[in-house]
């Protein structure tokens, strides 16, 4: 039997066919090969649509346009640029206190991009200003062990003061001493002694007191009032002191608590320790001294020092109270009490 053969012309028909089908499908097997959203190509078309949507005048409107674009592009090297243009729009959402929309703008950012550090500091701040804490400190730990710095800890700081939780606030108050310079985180450390005295550990309050007082001496830090920084010092010293106290060193006891006593003249703790500390070291008419300032400034001592002070004074007067009225009045007139 003959095998069938096919005409040359039939082949040559059959090739043209064949070339003809390869050039309609070619456009769509292109169409099939996946760009690199990486790619320059595909950051040139990126970057043009961007430039188109910054022409938008309306904030909110390039905002929405650029969430779009995120959307759309998820993997494209313009993500950075857009999170900062949006970030800005948000911003001012935020200057006009208007947290609702901050939280609203910022979430939406996130749910494209999750760990967006813009959105993200966004929210710490937004929900910081609603007092809603909780929320915040789970967004800061996010962002902390994404990219923790020294500027978050301090926010995170912050926030754990806020919600009391001492436990969680030392552990960033600690990076933000490790980080800064006392003449910067001295307000932190002075934190961190009023937890410690919380906690019943003097040695560790007086610690951090010694610490600010010891890098700042005579100065007034940088923006702060005289008279709120007299009352920090009197805290700082008279810490210092009690834990000298505590210790039964009786001349440092003296020394800390007239530096205190000099920041605070009203404050009648600092004499009833100083007098305390004069007797331990048998200096009786020192000690009646203190007793009668702690007496005559009728606070939270003075019931003990007046008992204290009759006993102490009796001895020294032939076993009587004579002239003790002129001991108060001079201790009346040494603190400017009129009467």
């Amino acid at each position: 039997m003959t095998p069938h053969v096919i005409p040359r012309t039939s082949w040559m028909l059959l090739g043209i066919g064949i070339g003809a089908l390869a050039i309609y499908v070619s456009p769509a097997f292109a169409r099939q090969q996946k760009i690199d959203p990486k790619s320059d190509y595909q950051y040139r078309k990126d970057y043009a649509q961007v430039d188109g949507i910054m022409k938008e005048t309306d904030p909110q409107k390039r905002a929405d346009m650029l969430l779009a674009f995120v959307k759309e592009h998820p993997q494209s090297r313009m993500i950075d640029y857009v999170s900062g243009v949006y970030s800005q729009t948000v911003g001012t959402h935020a200057q006009a206190g208007a947290w609702p929309k901050v939280i609203e703008m910022s979430q939406a950012f996130l749910t494209l991009v999750p760990e967006d550090k813009n959105s993200l500091k966004s929210l710490i701040a937004a929900y910081f200003q609603t007092k809603n804490f909780a929320k915040a400190a789970e967004i800061g730990e996010k962002l902390y062990s994404q990219s923790p710095d020294k500027a978050l800890a301090s926010d995170l700081a912050g926030i754990y003061f806020q919600l009391q939780n001492t436990d969680r606030y030392l552990i960033y108050a600690q990076k933000i001493l490790a980080e800064f310079p006392m003449e910067q985180a001295y307000g932190t450390a002075l934190q961190v002694a009023g937890i410690y005295v919380q906690k019943r550990d003097l040695p560790k309050a007086s610690e951090y007191a010694a610490k600010v007082m010891e890098a700042l001496g005579e100065k007034v830090p940088a923006g702060v009032q005289e008279a709120a920084w007299n009352q920090s010092r009197a805290f700082a010293f008279g810490l210092m002191g009690a834990n000298a106290y505590q210790k039964k060193d009786y001349p440092k006891t003296i020394e800390y608590y007239e530096k205190a006593a000099k920041f605070a003249p009203n404050s009648d703790e600092p004499y009833y320790y100083i007098a305390l500390s004069k007797w331990q070291n048998k200096d009786a008419e020192g000690a009646v001294g203190a007793f009668a300032k702690v007496v005559v400034l009728s606070k939270n001592f003075a019931k003990k020092a007046q008992e204290y002070l009759e006993q102490l004074y009796k001895p020294l007067h032939n076993n009587t109270l004579d002239g003790l009225d002129q001991v108060l009045a001079k201790a009346r007139a040494e603190l400017g009490i009129s009467g």
